[in-house]
């Protein structure tokens, strides 16, 4: 038995740890840009756009949550 309020997949793949992974990993890459010159890469022209950062966290939670959705139908 499965008990969920909400999404499949709790807390953690809904709104915590998944959606907040993707956001670090949104972050990181725009440091790794920031710092490219350090590898020998010049970007002359880059910025930020926080919506479509949380668009992507909620994107990726969302696929996570389907992909559980999709396991629990196919081993009922």
């Amino acid at each position: 038995t499965v008990i969920e309020k909400e999404n499949l997949g709790g807390v953690c793949l809904n709104w915590g740890c998944i959606p907040t992974k993707a956001l670090l990993k949104s972050a990181q890459v725009f440091d790794y840009i920031k710092h490219a010159d350090d590898y020998g890469i010049t970007v002359s022209d880059f910025d930020k756009d926080f919506s479509k950062v949380v668009q992507r966290s909620r994107s990726v939670a969302d696929g996570m949550s389907k992909g559980v959705q999709f396991l629990m139908k196919k081993n009922k």
